[in-house]
Order: structure tokens, then sequence, then C-alpha cells
């Protein structure tokens, strides 16, 4: 601060000077290129004179070129998104594998079931023909995850050895990862309780639905 005759005046240093916002560095990290463009041309014109009317043509097509980097920025951020939802499915099925699944049976029942996508169709009865004839309702159809009543080392096993076996439970973990399904299998598999049993007619399986579209069904049923 200096007095010039009683009166005070205020030199502006750089440690005076505002920072800057968040905001102005991200749009400086995307737009600082023409930023730049736009100084540079400024002083051309400066030295130059100016043209009349240059200045607003080279404004709109810097403006173009700014929409066009954030566009660029944009669809590249998103594909990184999609990137990273691929990799957690990825990371949440070698995390959950067929061995965990094998676990969780074993922990509920006590044995190593085996299970299978199995489809069931919905009907509506038609009334005055009820006594001859079904038909599809909405033509859709259900898949659910069923727990067989037959169990590792059983003689109806179909599965010749665990590894075997093993390698079925990863490819249904790996279906249900791709429909994001497993959480919804899972949660179903604990709060469950009913058990599978073989001594019975006809055999009682445990079903576990699973929450998909038509278009998804189609996929998973071939």
């Amino acid at each position: 601060m200096h007095r010039r005759g009683g009166v005070s005046s205020f030199a502006l240093t750089a440690a005076d000077t505002p920072a800057s916002s968040p905001l102005d560095d991200f749009l400086g990290g995307i737009f600082g290129d023409d930023k730049k463009g736009n100084d540079k041309s400024d002083g051309g014109d400066e030295k130059a004179g100016g043209a009349p009317g240059s200045g607003a043509g080279e404004t709109e097509s810097l403006d173009e070129m700014s929409l066009s980097s954030f566009q660029e920025v944009l669809d590249k951020r998103q594909d990184e998104a999609g990137k990273d939802d691929e990799a957690a499915a990825e990371d949440e099925a070698r995390e959950f594998d067929g061995y965990a699944l094998r676990d969780a049976i074993y922990e509920k029942w006590g044995e190593c079931f085996d299970v299978d996508f199995q489809r069931v169709d919905s009907y509506a009865l038609i009334s005055r023909l009820a006594r001859f004839f079904w038909r599809r309702a909405y033509g859709f159809r259900n898949v659910y995850l069923n727990i067989l009543p037959f169990r590792l080392g059983g003689r109806r096993f179909r599965h010749q050895t665990e590894m075997d076996y093993l390698c079925h439970l990863q490819a249904v973990v790996e279906i249900l990862v791709k429909y994001n399904q497993l959480d919804y299998v899972l949660v179903q598999l604990e709060e469950t309780t009913k058990k599978p049993r073989a001594g019975t007619s006809p055999l009682i399986a445990v079903p576990l639905r699973l929450d998909l579209t038509p278009e998804q069904v189609d996929k998973i049923l071939g």
C-alpha cells in the first residue's frame, strides 16, 4: 500500500489475484488448446489492426472445435465406464465361482446337489373347455434354476467326477453373472425353507426363479 497526498492506493499483486475455481480448471483442461488459440488470434488481430468481420468467423470456428472436443471427452468417458462395468462383472465371476456355489449348496443342505436351468411355461385354463383343453397364457416362458435332488456320489448323479460337477457349476455361475442374476439367486437360496427330496413321487426340486426379459429367456434356452 502506498500513500500519495494522504490518499491510500493499493497495488494489486499476483498473490491478490483470485484463484481459479475447480470448474475453471476442468474446463481449462478440456478447452485449454482452444483458449490458447483464441489468445493468439486476438494478438494477431491487434498487431494487424484486425480485418473487419474476420473475428466473428474465427470465433464460430473455435466454438465448433470446442463442442467437438467436449463431445470426444464425453464419448471417451462413456467407453471407459462401459469397460469398467465389464471388468466388474468379470471380477464378480472370479470372486464367486463354481467352488463357491458348491459350498453355498452344501452349507444350506449338507449335500452337494446338482443344479440345472428349467423352462416353465405359463398356462391359463379355458373355462368352457376346462376338462379338455389348455392354452398358453401370453406366450411367456419363465426360467428357474432348480436345485435337483441328486447328490454328489449318489447313484443317480449325472456327473462322472467332482471336477465335471464343478465345471457345470462354473458355467451356471457365469450365466447368472452375465444376466445379473447371481445375487438374486443367492438370496433365494439362503431364504428358502424347501429341501430337494429324491424319495418322493414326483421328485422334489427347489426352484429359484430368474428375473429375466423374454429376450434373455430365449438366449439362455436357445
